[in-house]
């Protein structure tokens, strides 16, 4: 919707050459015993397997005539890398994009390897052992290696604290904060000071998948995840336009040979229900496959509240030879959100009156419709050379029918309704990416670099029954009625406005980059991280109510410049200073006639910190200091009726410190902790709206027995400002339980908001709207694992 309107375990492997230092000896091995239990604790506890396997994935792509050359260059990489794989006797085995070491390994025949049997079940508290993040780097450096802040969370671990949605598990992460509505895809963050969609980058697997007005739908289900990671700080240099306050990267689990399932079945109240599904296995020595599905229905906590998603994912893996492997994929996504745009308000609070109360009409709809597909090709050319390339199109459907202004008039108990809305998206997105990897260090001096481009093609089409090329547009003076606030019949949209709706802007976007990283180590323990990313952004843009055509062509050049110091083997201090950019009308889809002459907006970051690793790496912890300068901010107007009004902020700071802790106090017991407090304010010295300057997590995980384990996370939102009234602060507070009946089965009680805390979990675009957050829920799962 546009930015305002009118009123499966956990597995890991070290890769050859890996120091035995970033973690125990390991045992490699095809599978587990058959009466090994792998657990994903709550609270970022792991047990998992440890195999030699590598992953595989291929699925048929359709292509289009933007997709022709690429698709040759993938073939020609196929067929030089089969011609050659006889000679390749030293295969790096890497893990690309992060892949766990969990699906098909083949040698140049394409016989599968033997190996041993696991002989140890490896239990790891908190994070896992200084990972790989292909987030934070294209390098494939680890957490420790990186110049920043990055936190991993498992996908074990998300499911076990039952977490549905990528909103719920990425709010987690210290600083990071849910601004989402229907409004904005419900998927809006803030984080680091500043708010939005071109805050914070979304991706899919490495892909940023670009915004449209304001709003993102893709992706949002957690049930098929192998694990989400989060950069903080300016994520331009990386993935391009926008990423002020950082990016997180949701990576699906991957196919593997040896067959496993997973279900799971929630119940709970609101007549919420919950299916997931997960298959995966081998269909020949050098092929597997994976299908994740999930479906989640709620009534909710509003009147006519009722909610439905649903998510079906399809992988397939090739590995053509030791070196050389296709991954197919495809993924669609189809949400339709509680058609809920909050609660008016009374004197700055909540009317406790209308808690429950939900003023759309009756035939209103909101439903978004994403779907992607995707080939990847990863090719370990020599010892010391790789090379990424995929292939990927996006399309979205996005469609609103729904009234959302309402004002309450409490003496007269009586709700005005107006603001009656018809806005569709429609979004074809094709693009490529290839990237190369060279690893020229010696043993003496570790050198490795990055270079690579990406090209993306947009085509953007939006209607809707406001739109100045309407002849029958909404009639802000008298499309409205007043219902009574307790006794009301929620009437059709036809009984507010018999507005039309039409295509009233069509966009076309080309987007072009290169991009290049360098790893050198200065000394044995002072190591250097650059970065670079040239961007260049075109813009056809046509608003069918004010011709001709605008052409707006911007580009960005950003870069990082970062440093790690090993003090010792378990601490690194490191400091960087980073660039980023976000295009001025914060969509690439975008431009007016204001803006069409302004190029993207700059912003800058310095940031030190400390990450250390104590007790046999039972205690983890890390520290940030931050200071952010963004220049030019655009934000919706709050006073103005028309959605195309904006005011200009010259500049808006942001400055902090951010700490993270894991801590495995027992055997049996586990804690996290994470907090940012900050300062951010604009050149008025105002405070940013709807950003919060606290904001606390803190997990326990406590198994007293070996079948039966508790845990609760307490989240903590500062007070936020707002242009009336400041949104108050919130303490929510989750627990469950969970019994395992053996290494397959197991049932747990979730209980939300234990405390039935009322709160606004965000604040619409009208000043005087908040959403009331989630009561007290119970909810009961079972998980099954066969197989």
């Amino acid at each position: 919707m546009d930015a305002r309107l009118p009123r499966s375990t956990h597995k890991a492997a070290r890769r050859p050459g890996e120091s035995a230092e970033q973690g125990p000896e390991l045992h490699l091995a095809a599978q587990p015993p058959q009466q090994s239990l792998s657990v994903g604790l709550a609270g970022d506890t792991m047990t998992f397997w440890i195999t030699g396997e590598r992953p595989m994935q291929y699925k048929d792509n359709p292509l289009n005539p933007f997709q022709l050359l690429p698709a040759l260059l993938l073939a020609v990489l196929a067929t030089t890398a089969g011609l050659g794989a006889e000679d390749n006797t030293a295969s790096l085995q890497r893990a690309s994009e992060g892949e766990q070491a969990d699906a098909v390994d083949s040698n140049a025949d394409g016989e599968p390897q033997d190996e041993t049997t696991v002989t140890d079940r490896i239990t790891v508290y908190g994070k896992a052992v200084n990972p790989a993040s292909t987030t934070g780097s294209r390098l494939q450096l680890t957490v420790m290696e990186t110049p920043a802040t990055v936190d991993i969370i498992d996908g074990d671990t998300i499911r076990e604290r039952l977490d549905t949605s990528v909103m719920e598990a990425v709010t987690r992460s210290a600083g990071f904060t849910n601004d989402g509505h229907p409004g904005n895809g419900s998927q809006n963050m803030a984080a680091r000071g500043f708010r939005g969609q071109g805050t914070v980058t979304k991706m899919f697997d490495g892909t940023n998948y670009y915004n449209a007005f304001n709003t993102l739908t893709f992706p949002f289900d957690t049930w098929g995840v192998e694990r989400i990671e989060v950069l903080k700080g300016p994520a331009s240099v990386l993935y391009g336009e926008g990423g002020i306050g950082g990016a997180y990267n949701v990576i699906p689990k991957r196919p593997r040979q040896d067959p496993s399932g997973d279900l799971r079945v929630s119940v709970g109240e609101n007549d919420t229900r919950f299916l997931g599904l997960g298959l995966t296995g081998g269909l020949a020595d050098n092929v597997a496959y994976r299908l994740d599905y999930s479906n989640n229905q709620s009534d909710n906590w509003v009147d006519r509240g009722d909610s439905k998603t649903e998510m079906i994912s399809a992988s397939l893996l090739w590995q053509v030879t030791d070196d050389f492997s296709l991954t197919g994929r495809y993924d669609h996504g189809d949400q339709e959100p509680m058609r809920y745009f909050g609660t008016p308000l009374v004197d700055g609070a909540f009317p406790t009156e209308l808690i429950e109360s939900n003023f759309d009409v009756t035939d209103g709809r909101v439903r978004y419709e994403d779907g992607v597909a995707r080939l990847r090709a990863d090719w370990n050319i020599s010892e010391r050379l790789s090379m990424q390339s995929e292939l990927y199109r996006l399309t979205s459907d996005r469609f609103w029918k729904t009234l959302d202004y309402f004002q309450y008039d409490r003496p007269s108990a009586t709700v005005n309704r107006s603001s009656p809305l018809v806005i569709a998206h429609d979004i074809e997105y094709d693009g490529f990416r290839t990237n190369f990897v060279l690893d020229s260090g010696s043993d003496t001096r570790q050198v490795k670099t990055s270079i690579g481009f990406e090209t993306n093609d947009l085509t953007f089409a939006r209607a809707t029954n406001f739109g100045g090329a309407n002849p029958n547009g909404v009639d802000w003076n008298n499309d409205f009625d007043v219902v009574n606030a307790f006794d009301f019949n929620p009437g059709a949209f036809s009984d507010i406005t018999d507005a039309q709706d039409r295509t009233e802007i069509i966009s076309d976007v080309a987007q072009l980059a290169v991009f290049a990283e360098s790893q050198i180590g200065l000394t044995e323990s002072l190591t250097l991280v650059l970065g670079l990313r040239h961007e260049d952004v075109e813009t056809d843009y046509e608003d069918v109510s004010n011709p001709p055509i605008f052409d707006q062509n911007v580009d960005a050049l950003t870069g990082r410049a970062g440093l790690t110091l090993d003090l010792r083997d378990d601490t690194v201090l490191y400091g960087q200073y980073t660039t980023g950019a976000t295009h001025p009308s914060n969509s690439i889809v975008q431009t007016s006639a204001r803006n069409r002459e302004v190029d993207f907006i700059t912003s800058e970051q310095v940031e030190v910190g400390i990450k250390q690793q104590l007790l046999d790496r039972r205690l983890s912890w890390s520290a940030a200091l931050f200071d952010i300068v963004k220049n030019n901010l655009i934000e919706d107007d709050p006073d103005s009726l028309n959605p195309e009004d904006v005011i200009v902020i010259p500049e808006q700071t942001s400055r902090g410190i951010e700490f993270s802790l894991t801590a495995a106090l027992a055997d049996a017991v586990t804690l996290t902790a994470t907090g940012v407090l900050l300062d951010a304010e604009t050149d008025t010295g105002e405070t940013p709206r709807e950003v919060p300057e606290e904001t606390f997590n803190l997990g326990l995980v406590w198994a007293p027995l070996g079948k039966l384990q508790f845990s609760a996370d307490a989240r903590y939102v500062g007070e936020r400002a707002h242009p009336d009234n400041p949104i108050p602060s919130y303490t929510v507070v989750d627990a469950s339980a969970r019994w395992r009946f053996n290494e397959d089965l197991s049932v747990a009680m979730r209980v939300d908001n234990v405390f039935d805390e009322l709160y606004a979990v965000s604040a619409y675009y009208w000043p005087n709207t908040w959403l009331v957050g989630k009561p007290r829920t119970v909810s009961l799962t079972l998980d099954y694992d066969f197989f």
